[in-house]
């Protein structure tokens, strides 16, 4: 100990009486016992715009032995100020359950509490069971809603329940983060011996992990007696403090995917007297359950319902992709989507009514591929704002929809699905545009797919307008949309239900007056590429000696998304594009250029993003302007974000430059 330098002391000594704060922190708090400094706390030192912290959040599990099986009981506590009046919210809570088939868990000893200071004095008021609500909200899941009452800035709330399972093998994940910062976390399991976890911790907050052996007992029936049994337990404890909120951030598809947690997957058992049994299963397992324990290969296995009319449309067509695109044509028709999403779901019903979820859909699509001669698989998924499908932790739960892909053979595969009714072959909405889906039952090595470039998507644009001596602008603005641009803006437009609607917004925010529009490829469903052709006017700033013009007149995007200094999570866009304008001004006789954008270029690491902007001036009176921008990767790790932000950045610099013109002397 004498050989320790000073430095090494102090540093030691602030971890033990760190560690001793921690302790005498999560001893202070006790269910029911609330101290008058968290009714008077007004802020939150660390985060001073929240406007609800977690002071206490607690979570413990253990095994017990009941009824000749095991369960596994979660105790949960919860304890939040509440800052703001924006922060009552968080009084709303909802507890989702697992509950499928012969497994369903259970919520008990639920109890909820608001307290507030009144003339000093602390105020307690519960949360009555008859305003606890339980509903179903998936065929595997169901959910507990409660609003803990007399809520307001001030209040403190907290609540209580166990979370009980039969499922032995199903700890369930443990969050620490949320939309709110959470002052201290705790979270303490125990393990008996007979049971192998794999446990994954998550997100970028750092936790504290001691483990240790301890002794547990259980009662267990032996011989017409109850026999005594003890074996060595894991108890792991994970404690965070000072956890920041994790709110959502431009360019993340879901925020859950990042979340400070503790993940469990049960690898193996061993009982007593018992072989060594593997539980871990792989995705060729799930495959399996699929097929046995669900109804999903059944649904999209059933016959054609449709065969006489697609027959006659049909009418001898050869061509495989000819055949796809008249039978999903045909599907748009006859069955629309009722804005819901499935796994699986017997298609019957939206046969008969008319509309159905996408799962009903794209099982009637597939009997229709299937008769007409068409190789279909299913392609499973998690949408993006549910979370990416796990590689290493396969599981069911995790997978919330599926789309279909028919294969040509030439090898040509065409993805579709029953929620994009605007959508043609290989245009998806953004949801279903996923980094990593299964094929279901496809042979062979890539069996992963990534959904994300499946086409070309492009935005071409072509500008030709003449500035006039008071400076405005009169000219033809033409937009070539091609895919998933296109289906976005065949979308949008439905959504406006006329031509009307579309031209006021489009107005607004291009701040032009439109004095005529021609639109096409927009009414066809099927169609990957929209046109559209404006005669427009735009005054533009100036004075009388200068005039001053954004020469791309409609810039591709004008403000940096990332602004921030350092960024956690990875970069997320929709998917890859070209953006492109031409700009072709003519300037009037009695001005001459004063000044006019420089050409620049420049590449994103990785070759990730390339952009470039070209201007020339021909004869003294016509600029043109060249300007391309090519996002070629959608997701970019948080590593190369000051590089992201240097190059956007310039871009938006770039569509924020001026043309100056000046006037002559006369």
């Amino acid at each position: 100990m004498k050989n320790l330098s000073k430095q090494t002391i102090c540093i030691l000594l602030f971890l033990h009486f760190a560690l001793i704060n921690l302790a005498a922190q999560r001893n202070s708090f006790k269910f029911g016992k609330i101290d008058k400094s968290e009714l008077e706390m007004s802020s939150y030192p660390n985060d001073t715009a929240a406007s609800a912290v977690t002071l206490f959040q607690s979570g413990y599990t253990s095994y017990d032995y009941i009824n000749n099986k095991f369960r596994v009981n979660t105790e949960i506590i919860q304890r939040i100020k509440i800052l703001k009046q924006e922060g009552v919210n968080e009084a709303t809570i909802s507890l989702k359950y697992y509950c499928y088939s012969n497994f369903c868990d259970n919520i008990e000893r639920l109890e909820a509490y608001s307290y507030n200071l009144e003339d000093n004095n602390i105020t307690k008021t519960k949360l009555e069971k008859k305003y606890i609500f339980d509903e179903k909200i998936s065929e595997r899941f169901r959910e507990k809603k409660f609003a803990i009452p007399n809520v307001k800035a001030g209040s403190v709330i907290e609540y209580r329940y166990t979370l009980s399972s039969d499922a032995y093998f199903n700890v369930p994940d443990w969050t620490f983060q949320s939309d709110i910062p959470v002052k201290y976390a705790r979270y303490e399991i125990v393990i008996p011996e007979y049971f192998v976890y794999n446990i994954e911790s998550r997100g970028y907050e750092p936790i504290t992990t001691t483990t240790t052996d301890t002794i547990q007992t259980f009662k267990v029936p032996y011989n017409n007696s109850i026999e005594t049994v003890s074996c060595t337990s894991k108890k792991s404890v994970y404690i965070l403090h000072d956890i920041p909120a994790m709110n959502e951030e431009k360019h993340v598809w879901c925020i859950d995917d990042f979340l400070a947690a503790i993940r469990f997957e049960l690898r193996a058992t061993q009982f007593p007297y018992s072989y060594y049994k593997l539980y871990s299963q792989t995705w060729k397992d799930i495959d399996k359950t699929i097929k046995e324990n669900t109804d999903f290969v059944s649904n999209i296995n059933k016959s054609n319902p449709y065969k006489k009319e697609i027959n006659a449309l049909l009418n001898g067509e050869s061509d495989e992709k000819k055949k796809i695109e008249i039978i999903y044509q045909f599907l748009k028709e006859k069955i629309r989507w009722n804005e819901k999403y499935a796994f699986t779901s017997n298609p019957a019903d939206a046969i008969k009514d008319g509309t159905g979820n996408n799962a009903q859909i794209n099982a009637i699509l597939m009997s229709m591929l299937k008769d007409a001669g068409i190789t279909t698989h299913p392609v499973l998924l998690s949408r993006r704002s549910l979370g990416r499908i796990p590689y290493t932790h396969p599981s069911l739960d995790k997978l919330n929809t599926f789309i279909v892909m028919a294969v040509c053979s030439n090898g040509e595969r065409c993805f579709m699905d029953g929620s994009a009714y605007y959508g043609g072959i290989n245009m998806l909405p953004t949801d279903l545009l996923v980094d990593r889906a299964r094929i279901y039952g496809f042979e062979g090595d890539d069996q992963w797919i990534d959904l994300t470039d499946i086409t070309k998507n492009q935005i071409i644009n072509l500008i030709s307008a003449s500035i006039s001596d008071d400076g405005s602008l009169k000219g033809t603005y033409s937009t070539l949309l091609s895919n998933q641009p296109a289906y976005a803006f065949k979308k949008l437009f439905n959504e406006l239900k006329d031509s009307k609607g579309y031209v006021e917004k489009a107005s607004s925010e291009l701040t032009v007056n439109i004095d005529s529009l021609v639109i096409e490829g927009h009414k066809n469903l099927l169609s990957n590429r929209v046109q559209q052709k404006m005669n427009f006017t735009k005054n533009s700033p100036g004075t009388n000696e200068y005039i001053y013009i954004n020469p791309l007149i409609f810039p591709h995007f004008t403000q940096n998304d990332f602004v921030q200094s350092d960024r956690k999570l990875p970069i997320e866009f929709n998917y890859p594009y070209s953006y492109t304008i031409t700009s072709i001004i003519n300037i009037p006789e009695n001005y001459t250029v004063e000044e006019i954008p420089r050409s620049g270029k420049m590449i994103l690491e990785d070759n990730s993003g390339v952009f470039t902007y070209l201007t020339n001036i021909v004869n003294d009176r016509t600029i043109h302007i060249s300007y391309r921008f090519d996002l070629r990767q959608t997701i970019i790790s948080q590593l190369n974000y000051k590089a992201v932000r240097e190059f956007w950045g310039e871009v938006a610099s770039k569509n924020n430059q001026m043309l100056v013109l000046k006037k002559k002397l006369l």
